[in-house]
């Protein structure tokens, strides 16, 4: 049924609707009320501006018709007061604006042309060296020739911003006309509704307060296009957990974000430094993480003051295939799921947590940097990384509770509207077996292909780091006082304090104080010299704590990597039943009411 557009001028300005050929009296008033922001009793509709011929019937309108609204006092009064926030949209869009804090790296690359520069062309270019024509002039890094010619997938975030801008004329930001040209979509009912016309759902919706129905399509940017590891050592210390146990692990990515143009127009790469273990129970099969983690403030305060964000997650899922050959089972691939639904609703609210600050956005972020990398069997059989994030459509549906996890791995599944919340109508489009793109219900399901990935080409470098915390001697390394004096007494502190594992132990210890901690890291990030951290005091006693420890070890004081589990000698036995971790600077005592080290009280 093919539909109609009818235009209204109103004593408040002019409105346009779409209705259906052949819509009721009744669906037509309902539309009319709906473009006007006002009740049906508050307005009549004439095919003259005199109001003598009152519109009766929807047979004899046709496509363009130009009807007037007839309006009392009161309701033009309406009208204007419902239409004042509008009005003001601009000026508050600049506020907003104003008041966001986008990240350094989107400053940067948002004052980079980005256009991509063209050779003269020999075949169609009639002009010389010195002239510029239609074939060669620079052109836009959104061009859709360019980005095919050169197989990019996914254009870069801020390519997308760009032809958004352009697309949109959009003004500057402090301009008092600027209107913010991206927008997150909203999947809930809007309440209140703002034509104001009926009861709060579920007792009443309308178009003005319904949410559209959503379709799924590939999304044709990302907010990260590339994800680079600073060392094989990372990846290789995380996968040695799983080599060691044969259990899956987990991992937070801390790192910074930097311009990845080489690749891709205006592109965007997350710079992996370090990976964080938080508490976890793990298992072959599965893993759990421990929450709240009590830690967590103090990772993120460390990682901050060396200039390293969270900037994602990344977890293993190996299987060994039992050839002996160190190969593992190929489990992911596009004949069964890259990432399940269970891992899609997790990605999704996280990145959901830790959303892109932009001032072109009217609510001030727009997307997620958030990555998610997941290490498991390639189809060689041979262990891979790959990198992927979810659509911002997608993360929008996980936050306002559209869909759920189901039993297929690959498949989501979209909740059933009840009265407590409104879920639209989902559809997704494809590719048929002809290539054509067709459009279909998604309903109760749609496959999950809207996580894409990143394409990782890690740089790595060898490297001998600090045991990881919370593994509790898996891999049978231990974070104890020990392994912080081999690695602070007689070596080069500038290379072995370079370690992002062994800082956060030293910040858990608390034996160096706040200002000497804090020019620790200083000193690491190149901001100051190593030599007033040897000269602090609090570095003195962390040195004689962990000496002390490191020569109590003949005592059986610690039970670190080498120690025998008995506790070594004959006093292993009683030593077992009474010794005790000392909570401040870990020594293992023999009885005692205080620490034979650090002198503190056993419960102080």
């Amino acid at each position: 049924m093919t539909s109609i557009t009818i235009r209204l001028r109103a004593p408040t300005g002019q409105f346009r609707f779409q209705l259906e050929k052949g819509a009721s009296l009744s669906q037509f008033h309902a539309q009319a009320a709906a473009a006007l922001g006002l009740p049906e009793s508050k307005f009549r509709v004439s095919e003259d501006p005199a109001g003598k011929k009152l519109v009766t019937s929807t047979a004899a309108l046709k496509h363009g018709d130009m009807l007037h609204v007839l309006m009392s006092a009161d309701a033009i009064m309406d009208a204007e007061a419902a239409a004042a926030p509008a009005a003001k949209s601009s000026s508050t869009a600049s506020s907003v604006a104003a008041s966001v804090r986008q990240a350094p790296i989107d400053d940067l690359i948002f004052k980079m042309k980005g256009t991509i520069q063209r050779q003269r062309d020999p075949t169609f270019c009639r002009h010389g060296s010195g002239g510029m024509c239609d074939y060669c002039m620079p052109i836009e890094p959104y061009d859709p020739k360019y980005l095919e010619q050169n197989k990019i997938k996914h254009m870069s975030f801020h390519a997308y911003l760009k032809q958004a801008i352009i697309a949109n004329k959009t003004p500057p930001v402090d301009s008092s006309h600027f209107i913010p040209p991206l927008d997150e979509q909203s999947h809930l009912v809007k309440d209140p509704c703002p034509a104001k016309t009926h009861e709060k759902f579920p007792k009443g919706i309308c178009t003005k307060c319904q949410p559209s129905a959503i379709t799924l399509t590939a999304q044709n940017f990302r907010m990260v296009d590339h994800v680079e590891f600073e060392s094989p050592a990372i990846v290789e210390g995380f996968i040695k957990y799983w080599r060691s146990t044969g259990a899956q692990r987990f991992g937070l990515l801390y790192g910074r974000y930097e311009p990845y143009t080489e690749k891709v127009p205006l592109g965007v790469k997350a710079v992996v430094s370090a990976i964080y273990e938080p508490p976890q129970d793990n298992a072959p099969s599965h893993l759990q993480l421990a929450t709240p983690n009590p830690q967590q403030s103090v990772v993120n305060g460390v990682a901050g003051a060396l200039g390293l964000d969270l900037i994602g997650m990344i977890y293993t899922d190996l299987f060994d295939d039992g050839t002996g050959k160190g190969t593992v089972i190929c489990k992911r691939h596009k004949d069964s799921f890259f990432l399940s639904s269970a891992e899609v609703l997790f990605s999704a609210h996280l990145q959901a947590e830790y959303p892109t600050a932009s001032k072109y956005s009217s609510t001030g972020k727009f997307g997620s940097r958030f990555v998610t990398c997941v290490i498991s069997g390639n189809e060689d059989n041979g262990i891979d990384i790959s990198c992927f994030q979810i659509s911002n459509v997608g993360v929008g549906m996980v936050r306002d509770g559209i869909v759920e996890a189901s039993v297929d791995p690959g498949l989501l599944r979209v909740k059933a509207s009840s009265n407590e919340q409104y879920i639209p109508e989902v559809f997704y489009k494809f590719k048929n077996e002809y290539g054509l793109m067709v459009q279909e219900a998604a309903k109760p399901t749609f496959p999950l292909s809207h996580g894409f990935p990143q394409e990782p080409k890690p740089t790595f470098k060898s490297a001998s780091p600090f045991p990881v915390e919370n593994r509790n001697g898996a891999t049978g390394e231990f974070s104890d006082m020990r392994a912080v004096y081999n690695r602070i007494a007689n070596t080069d502190i500038s290379i072995s304090l370079s370690d992002f594992h062994l800082l956060l132990h030293l910040a858990d210890l608390h034996i160096l104080d706040t200002a000497d901690f804090a020019r620790v890291l200083k000193a690491v990030k190149g901001e100051e010299s190593f030599n007033a951290v040897v000269a602090s005091g609090s570095w003195s006693t962390l040195l004689m704590v962990a000496q002390e420890a490191s020569e109590s070890e003949g005592r059986g004081g610690f039970g670190g990597a080498g120690s025998s589990s008995g506790g070594g000698g004959g006093a292993g036995g009683s030593a077992m039943q009474t010794s005790w971790n000392c909570r401040h600077c870990t020594f293992n005592n023999l009885g005692g009411d205080s620490c034979e080290v650090c002198g503190l009280p056993r419960d102080g």
